[in-house]
């Protein structure tokens, strides 16, 4: 998906299933992310949550959409289309939630955000994309040699929004080979 990214395996033991797991993630997403007294916009209420991403100006970067990391990443965003990922509004529209803010927050990307989804018309954002995991791409995309969006090796970026309440049965080691992809162009 994005240069520099992780290239992770399940670990063992590395199953973030409960509540206190979540606000721990949490927690370090808030000291890895910077928030508005470290120069990043004002995250609202309601806001698509901010998974603890590396190498990301939250002070510049904007959300840009998938459509404009497929073409250097080919091969993760054939990755994303095939998972539920890239289907996760559509969701929420089947259910008939598809204007729930509860639950649009973590079913589209960059919600609340400088750049993020702003309504049906909106494709490039109308579903949990690159950028709801790895951060706004729009630095990334002027000077992709610099990389971005760099995750921690375990699942603290995952339950960002696959909490113990609306996941119950999240599991990454089960998960992650579905979403997995390889690091930077070369691998695409």
């Amino acid at each position: 998906m994005m240069l520099l990214l992780a290239c992770l395996a399940p670990r063992p033991g590395a199953e973030p299933n409960s509540a206190s797991r979540a606000a721990e993630s949490r927690t370090a997403a808030t000291l890895r992310v910077p928030d508005p007294a470290r120069g990043g916009p004002f995250v609202g209420q309601g806001a698509s949550p901010l998974p603890p991403f590396l190498g990301v100006s939250r002070a510049s970067a904007r959300y840009v959409g998938v459509e404009a990391c497929g073409p250097c990443h080919a091969a993760a965003t054939a990755v994303w289309t095939a998972s539920a990922h890239a289907h996760a509004r559509a969701t929420l529209v089947a259910a008939q939630k598809g204007y729930d803010p509860a639950c649009l927050s973590c079913h589209v990307t960059g919600l609340g955000h400088p750049g993020g989804w702003s309504g049906d018309t909106d494709l490039a954002r109308g579903q949990v994309g690159c950028e709801a995991c790895h951060g706004p791409g729009s630095d990334h995309v002027t000077a992709p040699a610099a990389g971005y969006g760099v995750l921690p090796a375990d699942a603290s970026a995952c339950v960002a929004c696959h909490t113990h309440d609306n996941s119950p049965d999240f599991s990454w080691v089960r998960y992650w080979p579905e979403v997995q992809h390889r690091r930077g162009p070369a691998a695409d």
